[in-house]
């Protein structure tokens, strides 16, 4: 399977947000001040190390290849963003109160957000709780699980987080511009989707379980951790908690847009 992988400098904009504190001069022809170690697992797992060298604080970023641009099909846009907050909605193993109690004992801080292109999600927490982290963040990639009731209160967040970026004109535009630009590429809707298929989302329960099943895989995901951590101690960590991910199998043909025969 062909799947395209994201560029390093996503890594080096995480890192600088993370901390801005001096660092080394730069290594010529090298993006990064840092001895970078990068394997990629039998599973398809691409994992990167950075010691940075900062003490004590470890930054965790999972990027997933999916955004926008992978919902090709009628009717299902904005689940890539939708997952964004769905997949905080706990597993058998840790419902959503014991996860977060795990992250608020160990005073971790945490977010995600979804692009065009990827949906990331990113925790930063002291050294000491690697494993730990490592840990939960592995299960609820693997076995995330919500009730229907759970899903259409999500949903219907989602419509109504449009709505309110919607009230500002300048991004009501952007919409309009996007939807007029492209005329058979994903990226003719914007990373919230189209409203039409937002008001429909909560009828799409099944349709959820499919697109996780599609794109939360190992194959689709990069393990990135960087901060006060070495290669050695990382990648015996990834694998057995990662390892055992079962990669799928499908993939998507993305439409080519037409040259552009003139002003939109």
């Amino acid at each position: 399977m062909n799947v395209h992988r994201l560029p390093l400098a996503f890594l080096a904009t995480s890192l600088l947000a993370m901390n801005a504190n001096p660092q080394p001069a730069p290594v010529p022809n090298r993006i990064l001040p840092f001895d970078v170690s990068e394997r990629t697992l039998p599973n398809g797992l691409r994992v990167i190390v950075v010691p940075t060298g900062f003490p004590n604080i470890v930054s965790l970023q999972i990027p997933v290849q999916t955004g926008s641009r992978n919902e090709v099909e009628p009717g299902k846009s904005g689940f890539a963003h939708f997952f964004e907050h769905m997949m905080f909605r706990g597993t058998k193993a840790y419902p959503p109160e014991a996860y977060q109690a795990i992250l608020t004992k160990a005073g971790a801080r945490q977010n995600a957000y979804t692009t065009d292109d990827y949906t990331n999600y990113h925790t930063t927490f002291a050294k000491e709780d690697l494993e730990t982290i490592l840990r939960i963040e592995a299960d609820r990639f693997q076995n995330l699980e919500y009730p229907v009731e759970a899903f259409k209160t999500q949903s219907r967040a989602a419509l109504g987080e449009h709505n309110k970026n919607s009230a500002n004109p300048i991004q009501k535009l952007f919409e309009v511009q996007r939807e007029s630009a492209f005329k058979v590429h994903p990226y003719r809707h914007t990373t919230m989707g189209f409203l039409k298929d937002i008001e429909d989302m909560p009828n799409q329960f099944e349709y959820s379980k499919l697109f996780f099943d599609r794109w939360y895989r190992p194959e689709y995901t990069t393990v990135i951790v960087a901060g006060d951590v070495t290669a050695a101690q990382v990648f015996p960590l990834v694998e057995k908690y990662w390892g055992g991910w079962k990669p799928g199998t499908y993939a998507v043909e993305i439409p080519a847009e037409p040259p552009a025969a003139g002003p939109v």
